[in-house]
């Protein structure tokens, strides 16, 4: 009876479960490279950043929002430019950090680098997607995402 109960939990399992379906992103962040960011605005993915006081916005064109970038560009404000992403997409477990229980009943709370793939030739690694912490997105730490068991594990949410 190994591996079919809710002891069978472990990073490998992990791995599996986000790459084995498309999820749907509705507000996430991704970090783009300064290459990238210059890659994109040859690409006509985005506008030249523009200043927006203290901080440079490029804006999105059409060719951008295709590959399901569904806001600005930002610049500045944090370590690396960000964009948001919104649609479907298959998942790709980076890194798994850490896990622990979760506040549910046969549910794991896992810190997990994820990337995101986009099929654009400036982006031959999945794009790293940005963590919350104290309800702020962030560069410094991974998503958390919520796994629960119910018959088997499955991927429940991304949590914020």
């Amino acid at each position: 009876m190994t591996g079919c109960g809710p002891g069978d939990f472990n990073y490998g399992k992990v791995g599996n479960l986000i790459q084995g379906a498309p999820m749907r992103l509705d507000a996430e962040y991704v970090i783009l490279s300064p290459q990238q960011l210059q890659c994109g605005i040859q690409a006509d993915l985005w506008d030249p950043p523009a200043d927006a006081g203290g901080h440079s916005v490029a804006r999105l064109t059409q060719k951008g929002r295709d590959l399901k970038f569904a806001d600005d560009v930002s610049i500045g404000d944090m370590k690396q430019p960000y964009v948001q992403v919104r649609g479907e997409f298959s998942l790709v477990a980076l890194d798994v950090q850490s896990d622990h229980d979760g506040s549910e009943p046969q549910s794991k709370l896992v810190e997990v680098k994820i990337g995101v793939p986009v099929a654009n030739s400036c982006f031959p690694q999945p794009l790293p997607m940005m963590g919350v912490r104290k309800g702020n997105f962030t560069q410094d730490y991974p998503p958390v995402v919520q796994f629960k068991y119910n018959n088997g594990w499955y991927l429940d949410r991304i949590v914020h």
